[in-house]
Order: C-alpha cells, then structure tokens, then sequence
C-alpha cells in the first residue's frame, strides 16, 4: 500500500472510529438560528416541493454528497454506492482528490474508483476535485483530462490550511500566488469551478477576492462538521508538537452558518453550498433560510453506508428529506426559492459577530439573505 493509500484509508478508520467533530460551540450557533412556526402553513405538506436545478440538471432536492474518497481499491465500492444513492434520489455528488490519478501513471484501476461514479450517477450532477496547491504542478491541460476522466459538470477546488498544517507530510505553502492560479482555472475551463473548503469556512476577505477573480460557486464547509485538523493530530504521534496543536484547533474556525452569511453578503449572485456539520433536515433549512442554495454532508452518510450499507444509507437520506420536508411545511415554505424569504430570529452571539464583521443583521434578514440564483 503506498502512502497515499495509507493516508486515506487511516483518514476512513479515523472518521468512523474517533471524535473528530466540532464541539458543542457549532450546535450552539445553529440554535440561535429561531425559525418561526407557522401555526397555518397556508399549504398542504405534500405540495412542498424540494426540487432543485443545479450545474444544468434538474435535481429532487438541493442535496450534494459531498467529496469523500477514491484513488485506492477500498474506495470503488465506496463510491459505487454512494453514486446508487445518488442516481436513486436525483442528488449531486462529488468525488475525493483525484490527486492520485496523477501520481499512479494513470492506472486504469485508480481511474476506475472515480470513474465508476459518473458510470452510475449519469443523471446528477458529477463533481471533480483538486486541492488548490496541486494547481502549481500541473497545467491546465492536465486539469482538463482529470475532468474529462469523470465527464464532470464542475471542478471543486478544494482549501485546506488548517489540515495541511497539522499533516505530516502537509504542504504548507498557500501563499498568494494561489489567487491566480484559481483565476486563470476558471478562466480556461469550460465548466463551473466551486471554491471549497474542507471543514474550516470561508471568509469575507477571502470570497471577495474569489468573486473578483471571477468565481460564481462556493462551498463553505464551515467548522461545524468533521474537523480535519483534529483527524490529523490523531495521525501524528501523540508525544509531537503536531498532535497537541492539531488538538488545540477543535474550535478552529468559521461556523457553518456564519460563512454561509459571509458569502451571502458579499453577493446575491453566488451559488453557495452549505456544508459542514448540516447533518440534518432541520439544519439544512436553517442554512437555506439564510441564503444558502444547496446544501451538502459526507459523514454521516459514509458511516451509515460502512455501518449499515446502502439500505442504512438510503435510511438516513429518506430521514434527512422527510425532515427538511415537514420543516419547510411548518414555516410555510413551498418550496426552495421561499425558503429565505419566511420569518427568522437570530440569538446575540450571531448579531454579535455579524456587528463586529460589518454585516447589518436587520438589512440582512429582511432583504440581503435571497440570492439570484433560483
């Protein structure tokens, strides 16, 4: 087993087997998120519609199954699966790194672990990945035959400072120059490019300088969720300083909600994704109720597949849309393009945060929290 494979089967092991989740600080802000019940919803439960249109396809619900893995013989049947589930309830999904495309002299069976997602889930939206530090080392051709190796609809560029950092064998070099070479991807490729963090949130200052260098999709994965800088610690041994600063990160980060906001804020023309840590139905429409387009998770759902296979998996979707249904039906909400539209109340440590990070909190839910994009 190479290293890389090593990796990521250890990253699987780690995620399923230990904590390596946001503390209670991140359940403290979603629950500063009040939605307001609505005694008489005005519609029937049946009649609201979660459907959504994403990347040119017409979708059941404004789901994502966000990147997880691919490149090592464990994550075939993985991503097979997680491509059935896709293809059965009409999602989005994206695939892990496709780094070790490049690092195996294209081996069919590396290709094929990724591959096999787009063979399933030929009706959904299909997303590539690449880490922002790899643009340095390859061209824009080579970029071009990663997706073209999965006959993607988008490219999601992911960011990891925080993981990197703790990583031992991190690539800790993210200077600015990055910047531009995201600019000169988007510019030359023909397909959407989505800006991703992996767990940590995505700030103003950052996503200004994204949508002036022309980005239109972001995916926050906030610190809500799994905390990457937490699975690296666990890498390392524990007698190292990496280990003990990886461990002193656990509340490293911009909560979901409020990288949701941030992004909202800087335009209404943004597609954002909102992920990291909306594990369920009740969260995903709090994110939508603040602007968010579409909603993604990984974690869960790759427990419940490893866990209790694909019929757990598809358990834990029905759940998650059930919920995200009967919660959109209790505030009156239809459907997707009214959900930033009804009535919520935000607690004191968001008004807070959103004072200090010049948002006004009033302008921002009665008018600014609705983007262009449905």
């Amino acid at each position: 087993m190479s290293n890389y494979e090593h990796r990521k089967q250890h990253h699987i092991e780690l995620c399923l087997r230990e904590d390596v989740v946001f503390p209670e600080n991140c359940k403290h802000i979603f629950n500063e998120i009040f939605l307001v019940h609505r005694a008489i919803p005005g519609i029937r439960l049946d009649n609201v519609d979660l459907s959504a249109k994403f990347l040119g396809y017409e979708l059941q619900a404004p789901i994502i199954i966000e990147a997880m893995t691919g490149g090592l013989p464990a994550s075939r049947p993985i991503n097979e699966n997680l491509a059935k589930i896709a293809h059965k309830f009409k999602i989005s999904i994206g695939v892990g790194s496709q780094r070790p495309i490049l690092q195996s002299s294209f081996k069919q069976e590396v290709i094929d672990t990724y591959r096999v997602v787009r063979e399933i889930a030929h009706d959904v939206p299909v997303i590539g990945n690449i880490g922002i530090t790899q643009l340095r080392e390859v061209s824009i051709d080579v970029i071009k035959m990663l997706i073209d190796t999965i006959n993607a609809d988008a490219l999601a560029i992911h960011l990891n400072p925080a993981q990197e950092a703790i990583q031992p064998e991190g690539d800790i070099d993210f200077s600015e120059d990055l910047y531009y070479k995201v600019r000169d991807v988007v510019r030359e490729l023909n397909i959407p490019v989505i800006i991703k963090e992996v767990g940590h949130g995505l700030s103003i200052e950052v996503l200004s300088k994204l949508v002036e260098l022309g980005v239109h999709y972001v995916d926050t994965a906030g610190a809500c969720g799994t905390n990457w800088a937490i699975v690296e610690a666990l890498r390392n041994p524990k007698e190292s300083v990496n280990y003990y600063v990886g461990l002193e990160l656990a509340d490293w980060g911009i909560p979901t909600p409020l990288s949701v906001i941030e992004a909202r804020s800087i335009s209404r023309e943004l597609v954002v994704i909102a992920s990291g840590g909306v594990w369920n139905g009740i969260k995903a429409l709090k994110v939508l109720a603040l602007g968010a387009n579409l909603v993604g998770f990984a974690r869960p759902l790759l427990k419940a597949l490893l866990e209790q296979g694909l019929e757990g998996a598809e358990i834990y979707i029905k759940r998650y849309l059930t919920t995200l249904r009967t919660a959109m039906f209790l505030v009156g909400a239809r459907d997707l393009k009214s959900t930033c539209k009804i009535p919520i109340v935000l607690g004191s440590t968001i008004i807070n945060y959103l004072t200090q990070r010049g948002i006004n909190p009033v302008e921002y839910v009665k008018r600014l929290r609705c983007g262009g994009y449905f």
